[in-house]
């Protein structure tokens, strides 16, 4: 079978699905672009076009063959914990607390204390949504993160390609379980993904580790570094 592959709304091509899978492997294309095989009626993703994902790359010799294809599980899926915010409540609260007591020996103090009531409201309720419109999924191929409230910004990396995977935990988000992934990767277009207040991070960032030394086990992927 042989498929045109498009990228960047240029078409290129045709590939046979060994070439695909060699340039999907190189980083030149992504499973999730378009491709239009021999014979079809419209265009379906690159993982969709049936036999490219039984197509596997020859294993070097002395390593071990690839291991058979799997189906997409999700980890996890969630957003930033709204708990990120409570330093932003109690600063406004303390504030607030404050401007009200003076109120109480000045009354001319009453406008400024409205005012700041106002501003909070607004900067919290901007925060809230911010926090809302951020929206993770992690699966046993892919993290991709979806932000944006009117427009969407995807950003998304195959695991297989991801470099290293970093947690830190602050001390306010250690009180809470809370920590912040960090996940790189070798391609050019999203090398570095940042999730923020997700809950029992260790536990996922260990389990994201597992799927990506499975997944290059899977597809013969071997990092080399340049000296």
């Amino acid at each position: 079978m042989r498929l045109m592959i498009s990228k960047a709304g240029q078409q290129q091509g045709p590939f046979s699905l060994e070439e695909a899978r060699a340039q999907v492997l190189s980083g030149r294309f992504a499973v999730t672009d378009w491709a239009w095989p021999e014979g079809a009626t419209q265009w379906v993703p690159l993982k969709d076009v049936a036999g490219f994902a039984s197509v596997a790359p020859a294993a070097p010799p002395g390593m071990p063959p690839p291991v058979p294809a799997a189906p997409e599980e999700e980890l996890w899926r969630g957003r930033p914990s709204q708990i990120l915010n409570l330093k932003l409540y109690f600063f406004w609260a303390i504030l607030l607390l404050g401007v009200f007591s003076a109120t109480l020996i000045r009354v001319d103090l009453w406008p400024y204390l409205a005012g700041l009531t106002l501003l909070a409201l607004v900067q919290i309720t901007a925060r809230n949504l911010r926090f809302r419109a951020i929206h993770y999924v992690v699966t046993t191929q892919r993290v991709r993160v979806v932000s944006g409230l009117l427009s969407k910004n995807i950003q998304e990396i195959e695991l297989f390609r991801v470099k290293d995977t970093m947690v830190h935990q602050g001390f306010f988000q250690r009180l809470w379980g809370l920590g912040t992934i960090t996940v790189l990767s070798g391609d050019a277009h999203n090398p570095r993904l940042v999730l923020y207040g997700i809950p029992r991070a260790i536990e996922l960032r260990e389990r994201l580790r597992h799927e990506v030394i499975l997944l290059r086990q899977r597809y013969g992927v071997r990092e080399l570094d340049m000296m």
